[in-house]
C-alpha cells in the first residue's frame, strides 16, 4: 500500500540523518585543536619634539586675482559720426592719460557756436553807448570784455556788476541769457571729443569709426592699467589679523617677480560659497615688472607676532585639535588650542611643556599603542 511505502521512506531519511550526524561528530573529535597564538603588541617608531613655547611670527599666504581699480564705459553724449582719434579704436589698444580716444563730427555744432558768439558781440556793441552814459564807471570793463572776445576761443568771464541797476540793465538786453547759452554750448561742444581719463587699454569696442553715435551709445569699454588691485579671498579666521594699511609682499606663484602692495580695504560681507572675506591690495605698475589684469598672484601678508606658542607640522594634528604625546613609551591623546594655521604649519599651545609631542602623521594609531622615539 501507498501509506506503507511512505512510512518506510520517512524512516529511511531519519536513519540516514542520524547516521550522518554521528559520523560528523566522530570526525570533529578526531581533529587536533589549534594552539592559541598570542597576539603581539603593536609598537610604533615615531618622531617627536619637546613641547617648548616661544614667540612666533604667523604669516598669511593666499592667492588672489588681479583687476583694475577703474573700469569705464566710453559713451557718447552727442549725436554724430564717429571719427578716428589718436589711437586705433580696437580691443587691446593701449593709451596714455589725456590721449584723444574718439572724435565725433562737430563742424555743425562748432559753426553754430561761432554764430552765437557773433550775435553776442553784436549785442555787447549795441549797449556800449548806453553803458558809457548811464554807467560811466563800468564802461571800460565792458569795453575790455568786448575786445577780449575771440570767435575761436572760449568766451571770457562776464564782468561783475557793481549795482542792481546795472544787473537789471544787462538782463533787459538779454546779455545774461545769451552769455550763459554760449557757455552751455561750449560745454556741449567739448563732448564731441573724448579723452583718456587714465593710462589704460580697451577691453571691448562696440562702435567703430564710420558708425553714427547717438546720445547714450556705448562706444567702448576701457580699464586702468597703472593702478591695479589684487582681490584676495581670505578665511574668516585670518581676516581678523589683516588691517587696512598693512604691507603685502606680492609675487608670481614661482616667486620669480615680486611687487610691494598695500591693503586698501576689506569687504564687510562674507562670500557664502567660499566662506571667505575679500581683501583688496593696491598695486602699481613698475618698469620691467608688467602686471596683467586677470592674472593670479601670491599675496604674503605682514607677519603677526603670537606669544606663548609652538609651531608644529599641520599634519601632526588630527580631529581638528588633537595630538599624540609619548608618555613612558605609550601613545596618549591630548587636546590642544590651535592659534593659527598656515599651509604646512600650525601654531598651538595647551600641551604640557617638556612633553614628547609626535610631529608626524600616524596611520591607524590609537592611544595605548607602544611607541619608541626615533632620535
Amino acid at each position: 500500500m501507498n501509506w506503507r511505502k511512505t512510512l518506510v521512506s520517512l524512516l529511511a531519511v531519519v536513519i540516514l540523518f542520524i547516521a550522518a550526524w554521528a559520523f560528523s561528530g566522530m570526525l570533529s573529535g578526531m581533529a587536533e585543536k589549534p594552539e592559541d597564538k598570542q597576539k603581539e603588541d603593536i609598537k610604533l617608531f615615531v618622531k617627536t619634539e619637546k613641547v617648548a613655547y616661544s614667540t612666533n611670527e604667523a604669516m598669511i599666504v593666499e592667492t588672489g586675482r588681479l583687476s583694475s581699480q577703474q573700469t569705464v564705459d566710453l559713451s557718447a553724449e552727442v549725436q554724430g559720426e564717429i571719427l578716428p582719434g589718436e589711437v586705433t579704436l580696437r580691443e587691446g589698444t593701449k593709451f596714455r592719460k589725456g590721449t584723444l580716444l574718439v572724435k565725433i563730427f562737430d563742424e555743425e555744432a562748432r559753426n553754430n557756436l561761432k554764430a552765437s558768439k557773433s550775435r553776442f558781440m553784436n549785442g555787447i556793441a549795441s549797449i556800449l553807448p548806453d553803458i558809457r552814459i548811464d554807467f560811466s564807471d563800468s564802461y571800460q570793463k565792458y569795453l575790455d570784455f568786448f575786445n577780449s572776445i575771440e570767435i575761436d576761443q572760449p568766451l571770457p568771464d562776464l564782468p561783475q556788476t557793481d549795482t542792481d541797476k546795472e544787473k537789471v540793465f544787462l538782463a533787459s538786453r538779454n546779455i545774461l541769457n545769451d552769455f550763459y547759452n554760449i557757455k552751455s554750448a561750449e560745454v556741449r561742444l567739448s563732448k564731441y571729443r573724448l579723452y583718456a581719463p587714465f593710462d589704460g587699454t580697451f577691453t571691448a569696442v562696440y562702435l567703430e569709426p564710420g558708425s553714427v553715435a547717438n546720445p547714450g551709445s556705448r562706444i567702448a569699454s576701457l580699464i586702468r592699467t597703472d593702478k591695479l588691485e589684487l582681490e584676495v579671498p581670505v578665511r574668516i579666521e585670518d581676516a581678523y589679523w589683516i588691517e587696512t594699511g598693512d604691507k603685502v609682499a606680492v609675487s608670481t606663484k614661482d616667486r620669480h617677480i615680486e611687487w610691494n602692495g598695500t591693503v586698501v580695504r576689506k569687504s564687510d560681507f562674507m562670500d557664502p560659497a567660499s566662506q571667505s572675506i575679500t581683501v583688496y591690495v593696491s598695486l602699481t605698475q613698475e618698469t620691467g615688472k608688467t602686471l596683467f589684469p586677470g592674472q593670479y598672484l601670491r599675496a604674503e601678508f605682514a607677519a603677526k607676532t603670537i606669544d606663548n606658542s609652538m609651531k608644529i607640522p599641520r599634519n601632526a594634528i588630527f580631529n581638528k585639535n588633537r595630538i599624540f604625546l609619548v608618555n613612558d613609551g605609550v601613545l596618549t591623546e591630548h587636546k590642544i588650542d590651535v592659534l593659527k594655521s598656515g599651509e604646512t604649519w600650525t601654531l598651538i599651545n595647551g600641551a604640557p611643556e617638556g612633553a614628547d609631542l609626535v610631529v608626524e602623521p600616524l596611520v591607524n594609531a590609537k592611544a595605548g599603542h607602544k611607541a619608541e622615539i626615533l632620535n
